[in-house]
């Protein structure tokens, strides 16, 4: 019987290491894996979802900027852009442009409901 315990608990043992290791691994790859990298001739200006793996991008390259389509399979320029016709568009009102992270988003949803 004792035996049966033992190999129960080196069992979970075995799990809980490699949920562990799981955990750490995918905060390394997160990290180091971002696309969000840096570059000298090439900025990320604005993105918009289209639909379900597609995004309408605009890009700077240089001086000049880029409106791309993106999808799954392929970039396409969709129209090559100058300074001058990009315009900022004002956000209806009460609706913020700005992304903010998890935490916040859960902390404002946490008051709606005890102020409800």
């Amino acid at each position: 019987m004792l035996n049966g315990f033992f190999t129960a608990a080196g069992t979970l043992l075995i799990v809980v290491l490699i949920l562990y290791l799981a955990y750490v691994c995918s905060k390394y790859v997160a990290k180091t894996g971002k696309m969000k990298g840096s570059s000298r001739y090439i900025r990320m200006v604005d993105q918009i979802g289209a639909g379900q793996d597609r995004t309408i991008a605009v890009v700077q390259t240089g001086r000049g900027y880029l409106l791309l389509g993106i999808t799954a399979a392929q970039i396409t320029v969709l129209k090559e852009l100058g300074e001058e016709e990009l315009e900022e568009i004002e956000s209806p009102a009460g609706q913020s442009t700005e992304f903010t992270d998890f935490r916040s988003v859960m902390e404002k949803i946490g008051k709606r409901k005890r102020s409800e």
